[in-house]
């Protein structure tokens, strides 16, 4: 591009303002000035030796033309004939020396050498006197003179040669850093201005590679470089174009409405979604009726284009269509800020969720009468238990009568056996009445806790003898190891006593008749708590099954079929009242993966009871607790 495009004074102007060729224009001064200093200093030196010796071969010549004649018949006509070179402006003095070293006579001022002193010529301090010793056989004379020399005049030489090569070198600075900022401005500025303005425009629509594309045609490194930025500006704005319209045809075909409004409160822009949910065909119609409505949560009324310069973040709103209809909508809002920092474009996502929200409201009802079922259901339980309960306790005591024969013999031994049988029937009904009974009140949340200082390790053995005596038991024996000292403990003795009843009577009925019940005592070395152990080497627990057995009113197939009867609520019943008591029940159980019944590789359940450090009294202090869980 030729500076003549741009106008002469603003090319100067650019050139000028250019860093660059201030740059360029400053690094070459300093090399000039550099390299003239280096040159001008040893040239200063020599033009002064030359000053020097050029004086020096004046005063030669006057002495020896003076003094060279014929005539001289004594020191004193020489002399005489000596001072005549005072004449000449170049000598100030002289001493003349006969050529035995000895002194004939000085005249004029004298000078400060000797000869034979080993210098031949000095100059003084203020650079006004030159002295120099001319010795006989230079000037052809029977004796040697020491000139005393003028040499005043050497300074103003030496300083007008001083500004000659100064404004030499300035002259020369000045011409190379004009030259060169004027190249640098015509071969690379007035290029990069190009680039630069096209970089501005590219900036500002990128898409637009018509205007934008610098063209022209060098020959050079730097035309290179701009066919190169040609080539990139077209790929980025075909780039730019490409994703702008996938963009805009993926939120144009986005089932939520999306909506955008310029800061003067106008929309701009709707996709389908949008223009559907408003019930509406184009942009206008919503600017032209303020649509769609939006009907806050603390229920203002204002339009979408009025809530989007008001609105930041999500929110849930009714909006109202063109035709007056009302849906709920989940509705994000958001800003674009411009490079000025201020909001260019305000746009939002909404999505109806007036289904969701009908079902959400179902799904709450269903809930809610699930709740008032299982409550109908925990009573009807609770009311059922106590119905039967009063039949079974009559059954049960009437039978113990006729067991007993507590009238009189029975006559038939059969009917002994029936009422056994008839007895033993009632109660196990019972029991499971009652444990029945006992998870409805804690699903009804009455259960409450009768709480006192209980000897911790007493109580197991009580719950040892009782699971040990009982007629389904078994053969396996019980044996108990205490680990650590235990504190009473704060809680509800016969809860608890059920709970490890319950533990122990399973533990008993699983295991065969040559295994082991084991229970540990300890203490946790963690929290301070207390723990109880019930290990058995029976049949065990599958590993899917280990949390449905803590489920009410399920049962381990296998076992249950094979031998033992219940109604699967020991182990849900005791994970319950540990709950009561800020404890937990923990269940670990392992099976053997052989069908060999004589494989006798480890089986067997661990059943852990855990008890907070606050329940063991003088270990902590107690927190008030309800009455009620």
């Amino acid at each position: 591009m030729k500076p003549a495009r741009l106008g002469l004074r603003r090319y100067l102007r650019e050139v000028m303002a250019c860093r660059l060729c201030r740059n360029v224009a400053l690094l070459v001064l300093l090399s000039i000035l550099a390299i003239e200093g280096a040159i001008l200093v040893p040239s200063y030196r020599n033009y002064e030796e030359d000053l020097l010796l050029r004086l020096e071969q004046v005063g030669a010549a006057i002495f020896a033309a003076a003094l060279r004649g014929e005539g001289h018949h004594d020191e004193r006509d020489l002399m005489l004939t000596a001072r005549l070179t005072l004449a000449a402006p170049e000598v100030v003095g002289a001493a003349i020396y006969g050529l035995d070293g000895k002194l004939t006579g000085v005249f004029g001022e004298a000078p400060p050498l000797q000869p034979g002193g080993g210098e031949s010529a000095r100059r003084t301090a203020d650079g006004s006197r030159y002295a120099v010793v001319y010795p006989g056989a230079r000037l052809r004379l029977p004796f040697t003179v020491v000139a005393n020399l003028d040499a005043a005049w050497i300074a103003g030489e030496l300083r007008a040669f001083l500004w000659r090569i100064i404004a030499l070198v300035l002259l020369i600075t000045g011409f190379v850093t004009l030259a060169t900022m004027a190249v640098i401005g015509h071969f690379v500025l007035s290029p990069l201005l190009h680039l630069r303005h096209h970089l501005n425009a590219a900036a500002a629509n990128p898409e637009d590679h018509g205007n934008i594309a610098l063209g022209g045609e060098r020959w050079d490194e730097l035309g290179e470089v701009m066919q190169q930025f040609d080539a990139l500006l077209h790929e980025v704005s075909a780039v730019h174009q490409s994703a702008r319209e996938r963009l805009a045809a993926m939120v144009d075909n986005s089932t939520n409405a999306v909506f955008a409004a310029e800061p003067d409160g106008r929309l701009v822009y709707a996709n389908r979604a949008a223009l559907h949910l408003s019930k509406t065909m184009e942009v206008a119609q919503l600017n032209h009726l303020s649509l769609p409505l939006i009907i806050t949560s603390e229920g203002r009324e204002l339009s979408m284009a009025r809530y989007l310069l008001e609105s930041v973040g999500v929110a849930e709103v009714e909006l109202q269509d063109a035709e007056g209809q009302r849906v709920t909508c989940m509705i994000g809002s958001n800003l674009l800020a411009g490079r000025d920092g201020r909001p260019s474009l305000h746009y939002a996502w909404a999505m109806d969720i007036t289904a969701r929200r009908k079902d959400e409201e179902a799904l709450l009802q269903a809930m809610e009468d699930s709740e008032i079922a299982n409550r109908a259901k925990t009573e009807f339980l609770a009311n059922m238990s106590h119905e039967l309960r009063t039949p079974l306790n009559a059954i049960i005591g009437f039978s113990e009568v006729i067991r007993n024969e507590t009238f009189g013999p029975l006559g038939q031994p059969q009917y002994r056996e029936y009422v056994h049988d008839i007895h033993g029937s009632g109660q196990h009904l019972l029991a499971i009445i009652n444990d029945i009974l006992d998870l409805s009140r804690i699903e009804a949340g009455v259960t409450s806790l009768t709480e006192t200082e209980t000897d911790l390790i007493s109580l197991i053995g009580e719950c040892v003898h009782l699971a040990q005596g009982r007629i389904d038991s078994g053969r396996a024996r019980i044996s108990v190891h205490v680990t650590a000292d235990l504190p009473l403990i704060l809680c509800d003795r016969r809860l608890l006593k059920q709970v490890l009843l319950n533990i122990l009577s399973n533990a008993l009925k699983f295991t065969p008749d040559e295994g082991v019940v084991t229970v540990t005592v300890g203490r946790d070395d963690v929290n301070g708590g207390a723990w109880v152990k019930i290990a058995d080497s029976g049949i065990g627990i599958p590993a899917g099954q280990l949390d449905e057995v803590l489920q009410p009113f399920t049962q381990i197939e296998q076992s249950y079929v094979r031998r033992h009867e219940g109604a699967g609520l020991g182990l849900p019943l005791a994970k319950q009242y540990m709950e009561l008591h800020d404890g937990r029940l923990e269940i670990a159980s392992s099976i053997s993966s052989s069908d060999d019944k004589d494989d006798d590789s480890a089986t067997g359940t661990t059943v852990t009871l855990r008890l907070p450090a606050e329940r063991l009294c003088g270990e902590a202090t107690m927190k008030p607790r309800q009455a009620a869980s």
